[in-house]
């Protein structure tokens, strides 16, 4: 409502009714109103907080082929909108996503045993690469939170990259700790946790976890088809976070090991994750 420069008044509904007009953008026919106290007039739509949006109408659909595996400047082109509409929208839709995240994520009681393990992309060029930390609830596969982190370049590259970008700090540990503070607030102190035999992993469990069953696995060779996430074996001990990690690089563009999408800024990559993470929660999972 921060937007909208209404009194305390009118925000009470402290008001009559005062015709209707018809929204340009969808058509609809939207009540007007205006206050007994200070006599404004406002409508409806005015507390929404898609307000002052011209095509609102297109929202879902472009956050369907967002994560979708279609690029921003795809989606430009199917909805015939300008690609900067479309940038906007992902900001707004993140926003939401957001909220609606938190609301859905609010009560984790379903949540009985997490796996949780790290995605690792670029930032514009493959000598700046990040670390998505995600952690999900096992069986049903839903999101519970994910951090980004900056890391080093590795093998190589990492010669290339100190020369031309310097110095690169890694800050995975402090997003992996970051994360579990998040997790901290919503599971139960003994819940069964799983992962990979990372070596920095297990002292940051046991500082929020101590009293849950905590499993590392060995690590195990990459399948071709599921983009090195999903493993070459009969059986994963880690296949609901390995599929879940799988779905992100089918879904997310950017996240494709060979494509021309990049994120550019490391905010609009944590706002299409933010996107993500609410469509993959409430409709490609179903609640367990």
């Amino acid at each position: 409502m921060t937007h909208n420069k209404r009194s305390s008044c009118c925000i009470k509904i402290n008001a009559n009714k005062r015709g209707f007009y018809r929204r340009r953008s969808d058509g609809q026919y939207i009540q007007r109103f205006q206050c007994k106290t200070c006599l404004k007039s406002f409508s409806q739509a005015t507390f929404d907080p898609a307000y002052y949006q011209k095509k609102r109408h297109l929202n879902y659909k472009c956050m369907l082929l967002l994560t979708s595996c279609v690029s921003m400047r795809r989606t430009a082109i199917i909805l015939n909108i300008h690609p900067i509409t479309v940038a906007r929208k992902l900001v707004y839709m993140a926003a939401q996503s957001r909220l609606k995240s938190a609301d859905y994520l609010n009560d984790c009681s379903f949540v009985q045993s997490i796996q949780f393990d790290e995605l690792q992309t670029i930032e514009h060029t493959k000598c700046k690469p990040l670390s998505i930390a995600l952690a999900i609830s096992s069986g049903s596969r839903k999101i519970l939170a994910f951090r980004v982190s900056q890391m080093p370049a590795t093998g190589y590259l990492a010669k290339i990259s100190r020369i031309k970008y310097g110095f690169r700090k890694d800050f995975r540990l402090a997003g992996l700790v970051d994360l579990f503070e998040e997790l901290y607030k919503k599971l139960h102190p003994k819940i069964s946790i799983s992962s990979d035999k990372c070596s920095f992993y297990k002292p940051v469990v046991r500082a929020y976890f101590p009293k849950a069953i905590y499993t590392q696995f060995k690590g195990k060779k990459g399948s071709v088809y599921g983009q090195g996430e999903l493993k070459k074996t009969t059986y994963d001990p880690l296949f609901y976070i390995n599929q879940t990690l799988a779905m992100l690089r089918s879904n997310i563009n950017r996240l494709l090991r060979k494509t021309w999408c990049t994120t550019k800024k490391v905010q609009r990559l944590i706002d299409h994750l933010s996107l993500y993470m609410w469509v993959h929660n409430s409709i490609l999972t179903v609640k367990k």
